[in-house]
């Protein structure tokens, strides 16, 4: 191969790689768009059914406050 059938084949190969890269580009923001979309989703869910504090993932929570003493009792 002599340095023009080279060159020939180099600009081929860079014009292949550049629209390969184009793809590759196009595909990503595409999925960036598609990402967006489900996180709108989910902050639309947390709307919709906030989380209260007793109740994440639909377990209560156990309170980790300390409880107040019970006033004593006046029955004699």
């Amino acid at each position: 191969m002599d340095a023009t059938e080279l060159k020939v084949e180099f600009d081929k190969q860079l014009k292949d790689a550049d629209a390969k890269i184009a793809e590759a580009e196009n595909n990503l923001r595409g999925l960036k768009e598609y990402k967006l979309k489900l996180q709108g989703g989910m902050e639309t869910l947390e709307l919709l059914n906030p989380k209260t504090e007793e109740t994440q993932g639909g377990v209560p929570e156990q309170s980790t406050d300390p409880q107040p003493p019970e006033p004593p009792s006046t029955e004699s």
